[in-house]
C-alpha cells in the first residue's frame, strides 16, 4: 500500500471566532504528534477552519508503522541458570511469554549485573488502526477554554458536533465521538448550501467541493477576499482602511463566504472623539472604519457579511447602519454628559474609587497624588524645565476613569482623558503626556514620545509594581493577575530607550517610599526595593536572552544594570568581541585575575592604593602603565557610550597581564609587596568589571 493523504474535519455549530484558529492548530499538533510518536512517516501538515469546522490535512501518510526490533530484559542470570548452566523455569517462562525459543535468549551486561535478554521483531501497526484508536482521545483532550454538552451525550466539545470526516486515502476511518460516526460527508454554507457535501482526502478536491458549496475553508483565502473588498470599497468612498489586524483576524473566523459591504452613518456623529467611534464599531459589531486623506474619520464603515445575494447584502448594510447609529447616539450622549464639567473637576471623584485594598492610601485619588510626587521627583533630576507639565499631566491622567465613556469602554482610558483635556484648553504637551502615559501598552508598542509622557508612564508602572510588592502580590509561575511583568518590561524599556538620566535603583526606591508610610519604609522598605530590583533583573534576562546567550546576559547584568541605557550596547559590543579569535585568551586572563582576587578577598585592606614604589619586577610596572593607559581610554569610551571602543582597549591590556603572570609571584612573602600586587590585580579586575563579569562568560 502506498502513502495517502489524511483528512480530518470536525463539523460543529458556530465556534467562537477566537477558538477556530487555536482549536484547529491544537488538533493538528495532536495528530502530528501521534504520527511522529508512532514513527509513521508523513508529508506536510496544515490546518484549515471556518466557524463551523476544524480541519486537519496531512499529505503522504505512510500506511503503517515501520517494523522495529526491541531488546527485552528478563530475570537476572543468577535466577535464569542453575549451577550446571542449564536454563531455569524463570528463563523458560520469560522466553515463552515473549513467544520466543529458549535458544534465542541472550546474556546482557547492565549496571545492575548480568540479565537475560531477547531481541524481538515487532511489526508496525496500521496507521488507520492507530488513528481509530487515538482520535477520540485527541478530541476529548483538545485545550478549549470552555466545553459544552448537548442532548444526552456524555462527551463534550467546544460546540455540538454534527459531522466527522475521517479519511485516510479513500478509506473512511472507523471513528465515533459524541454519538457521531465518521464518514466522508461535510456540510456546505448554512443558508446557501445547507446539505451534505461529499469530500475526498485530496486537499485540492476538498477545497473545491466546499467552494462549490459556498464555503471558503482556507482562512488565508477568506482573508485575501476581505482585504480586496476593503480596498475596493475604501477607494469607492475616497478613503482608506484604518488598519485593524485584530478585528480582521476575528472577522476571518466569523464567516464562511465573506462579502465586504460599505455602510454609512450620519456626519454629525463625527463630533464624537475618533477613538470612541472606532471602538464602538469594532467592539460591538466588528466593523472597519475609514479615514480620508487628512487622516480624519469618514462617515463610512465596512462590514463583512456571510452572505451572497445583493438583496441580502443591502439588508445587512441597513441593519448595521441602524445599529451603528444607535450605538453612536449612546456614545454621543456619554461624551456630552462627560464634557458638561472640566476634566479637572472629575479628579476628586477618584476618592470614591478603590485602587488597591490594603495600602495605607488605597484610592485612585491617592494614586494620583503618588504619581504627582513620583513624576516630579523624576522630573527634578531629568528635566526641571518640564516640571509644571509633568505635574499637571499627573494630576489629570486618571480623571477619565470617572467618565461614562471609559466606564463603557475601559480600553479607551488615556485616549479619552487626552481628548477631554484638549477640549478644556490644556496645553498640548499636557494632552500628549496624558494620552501616552499607559505606553507601552503591549509587546512591540512604542514608549511615550515626549519626556513628560515617559516620566508619567514610568511613575504609573513603578507605582503599580511597588504597591503589589508591598502587599506581597508577587507574580509566580504563570500567575500574574496584576500584569506586573508587562509593567516591568514597560518601565525597563522607558529607562533604556530614552535620553533621561534616571537610575533604576533611584526610581524603584522612590516608588516604594511613595506607597509605604515613612515608618514602614524604615522597617521593611529596603528588602522590598531589593525584591523589585531582583524582579527587574529576571525580566531583563528573559528579554535579552531572546537575542544573546544566557551567560553573556548574566555577565553583563552582574556588572550592573542601574543605568539601563548601557545594558544593550554592552551586550552588543561584548557579543561582537566574543566572536573574535582573541576573546578566549582575554577571558581566560580575566578569570585568572578574578580567581586570585576572590580567593584573597580579605587582603589587601579595602581602599589600599597601588604604590609603584613597591614594584619589584618590570612586569608589575608594565601592567600598571598598561592599566592606566587602558583605563583612561575605557573611561572616555564609556562616557561616549562607545562600548566597542571600550572592548578594544581592554584587549590592549592582555599582553601586560600575560607578562605579569609569567614573571610575578603574586603571593610574595613580603606582606607589603603581596598587598600591592593584589591591589594591582584588583584594579585590573575593576577595569574589566565596568563592562561585564568576564568570569561568567563561557569562552
Amino acid at each position: 500500500m502506498s502513502v495517502a493523504p489524511l483528512l480530518i474535519e470536525i463539523g460543529c455549530e458556530e465556534i467562537p471566532a477566537g477558538v477556530v484558529g487555536p482549536g484547529a492548530e491544537a488538533l493538528l499538533a495532536a495528530i502530528v504528534a501521534l504520527l511522529d510518536g508512532a514513527g509513521v512517516a508523513h508529508g506536510a501538515a496544515q490546518w484549515l477552519g471556518t466557524p463551523r469546522r476544524l480541519t486537519v490535512h496531512v499529505a503522504d501518510v505512510a500506511p503503517e508503522q515501520p517494523s522495529r526490533e526491541e531488546l527485552l530484559t528478563g530475570p537476572p542470570i543468577r535466577a535464569a541458570k542453575d549451577a550446571t548452566g542449564n536454563w531455569t523455569q524463570a528463563a523458560i517462562g520469560f522466553a515463552k511469554g515473549q513467544g520466543l525459543e529458549i535458544a534465542a535468549l541472550l546474556e546482557l551486561e547492565t549496571p545492575k549485573g548480568v540479565y537475560v535478554a531477547a531481541k524481538k521483531q515487532i511489526s508496525g501497526q496500521n496507521t488507520s488502526w492507530l488513528l481509530e484508536q487515538y482520535l477520540p482521545e485527541i478530541l476529548r483532550s483538545l485545550p478549549f477554554p470552555k466545553r459544552m454538552r448537548w442532548g444526552r451525550q456524555r462527551q463534550n466539545f467546544i460546540r455540538p458536533i454534527h459531522s466527522i470526516v475521517a479519511l485516510l486515502g479513500d478509506a473512511v476511518l472507523d471513528v465515533e465521538f459524541a454519538g457521531v460516526k465518521a464518514g466522508n460527508q461535510s456540510a456546505g454554507h448554512r443558508f446557501y448550501h445547507n446539505e451534505p457535501v461529499s469530500v475526498t482526502s485530496d486537499l485540492a478536491d476538498y477545497k473545491s467541493a466546499l467552494w462549490h458549496a459556498k464555503v471558503m475553508v482556507d482562512p488565508a483565502e477568506r482573508r485575501q477576499v476581505i482585504l480586496r473588498g476593503i480596498a475596493q470599497l475604501a477607494a469607492e468612498a475616497n478613503g482608506r482602511w484604518h488598519e485593524d489586524q485584530q478585528t480582521l483576524e476575528t472577522v476571518v473566523q466569523l464567516v464562511e463566504w465573506p462579502a465586504p459591504l460599505l455602510g454609512t452613518f450620519a456626519k454629525e456623529f463625527l463630533e464624537i472623539p475618533a477613538p470612541v467611534i472606532r471602538t464602538t464599531l469594532r467592539e460591538n459589531q466588528k466593523l472597519f472604519t475609514l479615514t480620508g486623506a487628512d487622516g480624519a474619520l469618514l462617515p463610512h464603515f465596512i462590514a463583512v457579511a456571510n452572505t451572497l445575494s445583493e438583496a441580502s447584502r443591502a439588508t445587512v448594510a441597513k441593519g448595521n447602519t441602524r445599529v451603528v447609529s444607535s450605538r453612536l447616539a449612546d456614545a454621543r450622549f456619554f461624551v456630552a454628559e462627560d464634557t458638561r464639567t472640566p476634566l479637572a473637576d472629575k479628579v476628586p471623584q477618584l476618592q470614591n474609587r478603590l485602587y488597591m485594598q490594603g495600602l495605607a492610601e488605597p484610592t485612585l485619588r491617592d494614586k494620583v497624588a503618588r504619581l504627582e510626587q513620583l513624576s516630579l521627583a523624576f522630573a527634578e533630576l531629568a528635566c526641571p524645565a518640564e516640571m509644571a507639565t509633568v505635574q499637571r499631566a499627573a494630576f489629570l491622567c486618571k480623571a477619565d476613569l470617572s467618565t461614562k465613556v471609559v466606564f463603557e469602554f475601559p480600553e479607551l482610558q488615556g485616549f479619552i482623558g487626552a481628548d477631554y483635556a484638549r477640549r478644556d484648553g490644556e496645553p498640548s504637551c499636557v494632552v500628549t503626556a496624558i494620552a501616552e502615559h499607559y505606553q507601552p501598552r503591549f509587546a512591540g508598542d512604542a514608549i511615550p514620545s515626549t519626556v513628560p509622557g515617559q516620566l508619567l508612564a514610568l511613575a504609573d508602572k513603578l507605582d503599580a509594581i511597588a504597591a503589589c510588592f508591598a502587599l506581597g502580590l508577587v507574580p509566580s509561575g504563570t500567575q500574574d493577575p496584576y500584569a506586573l511583568r508587562r509593567a516591568a518590561l514597560g518601565a525597563l524599556r522607558i529607562l533604556a530607550e530614552n535620553d533621561v538620566a534616571l537610575r533604576l535603583h533611584f526610581v524603584t526606591e522612590q516608588a516604594v517610599r511613595a506607597v509605604l508610610p515613612a515608618a514602614a519604609f524604615d522597617a521593611s522598605g529596603e528588602p522590598i526595593v531589593a525584591d523589585i530590583l531582583g524582579f527587574f533583573r529576571t525580566r531583563l534576562v528573559s528579554q535579552h536572552t531572546q537575542e544573546f546567550p544566557t551567560d553573556l546576559v548574566e555577565a553583563v547584568l552582574d556588572a550592573g544594570f542601574d543605568d539601563l541605557r548601557t545594558v544593550l550596547p554592552r551586550l552588543r559590543a561584548l557579543d561582537t568581541l566574543r566572536q573574535g579569535d582573541g576573546f578566549a585568551p582575554l577571558a581566560a586572563a580575566f578569570k585568572r585575575i578574578a580567581n586570585i582576587v576572590r580567593k584573597n578577598g580579605a587582603e589587601p585592606p579595602a581602599g589600599l592604593a597601588i604604590q609603584p614604589a613597591l614594584f619589584v619586577l618590570p612586569a608589575e610596572q608594565h601592567l600598571h602603565d598598561a592599566m592606566q593607559q587602558a583605563g583612561m581610554h575605557v573611561l572616555k569610551a564609556i562616557e561616549k557610550r562607545d562600548y566597542p571602543a571600550a572592548c578594544s582597549h581592554l584587549v590592549d591590556i592582555k599582553p601586560a597581564v600575560d607578562g605579569f603572570f609569567d614573571d610575578v609571584m603574586v603571593m610574595a612573602d613580603d606582606l607589603a609587596v603581596r598587598h600591592n600586587r593584589l591591589a594591582l590585580l584588583r584594579g585590573c579586575a575593576s577595569l574589566f568589571a565596568q563592562l561585564a563579569d568576564f568570569a561568567r562568560i563561557q569562552a
